[in-house]
């Protein structure tokens, strides 16, 4: 069982989550989507790449009628299954698999999903890599939730500034959705991220932008994007 334990705060919500290595953490834009999640109670809510399962407890804190969080890796589906029953979220159904796979004839009131975004011409790890331009789980998840969402269904997702966030709202127009700011942050590049500065650079879609240190940041914004009926 794991030993390491960690809590999140979202609003008046306390989530505990068990803490390892093999699987993505909660960090500053999993936080944001969660600050951003609304529901109207009674809601069926998909999380995609779900890793230790945090929006998916968010989302069955938040009223949901019944949760379905996907991953591909097992590492993360076995810790999102014991952070669900940490947090008493009795109503996610853990499913291991790629993205939609899982959910194949399946339709939803609201898909939430934080994919991986990072830019390189390497591989990294699949928690973190999104192809050469950054957007390869992106653009996946935005292209199959017009076909998984019900008339008038939400979908809630996160594109940072260096794989294009006007590529994103232009998709959603592409898609028949309108959408909505609901949320952002700028954050500072990580360490990868600097190893990776030339590259992002030439990208013809990223922007880069530099706080009062000169440091590199990019930003973050979470729409909320609606199937138009």
């Amino acid at each position: 069982m794991y030993r390491r334990l960690m809590t999140v705060k979202v609003g008046n919500l306390t989530i505990k989550l068990y803490d390892d290595k093999r699987v993505y953490r909660p960090l500053a834009v999993s936080k944001l989507i969660a600050s951003c999640i609304t529901l109207k109670g009674d809601e069926h809510v998909l999380d995609l790449g779900t890793g230790s399962g945090f929006l998916a407890i968010v989302a069955s804190k938040l009223g949901a009628r019944s949760c379905v969080a996907t991953d591909i890796s097992p590492d993360a589906v076995a810790m999102a299954k014991a952070n669900a029953e940490l947090n008493a979220a009795y109503n996610i159904d853990v499913r291991q698999g790629n993205l939609y796979e899982p959910v194949e004839d399946e339709y939803f009131d609201v898909i939430i999903s934080n994919p991986p975004m990072t830019p390189s011409p390497k591989p990294l790890k699949p928690e973190t890599y999104g192809g050469p331009d950054g957007r390869m789980v992106l653009n996946t998840v935005l292209k199959g939730a017009k076909e998984h969402l019900r008339p008038g269904g939400r979908l809630i997702i996160p594109t940072i500034s260096i794989v294009g966030i006007d590529i994103t709202t232009k998709t959603f127009v592409q898609l028949g959705m309108s959408y909505k700011c609901m949320g952002y942050i700028i954050v500072t590049f990580s360490k990868l991220l600097k190893n990776l500065e030339t590259y992002i650079a030439k990208l013809p879609n990223a922007s880069i932008v530099y706080d009062k240190y000169m440091r590199p940041c990019w930003t973050a914004v979470v729409f909320e994007a609606r199937l138009l009926s």
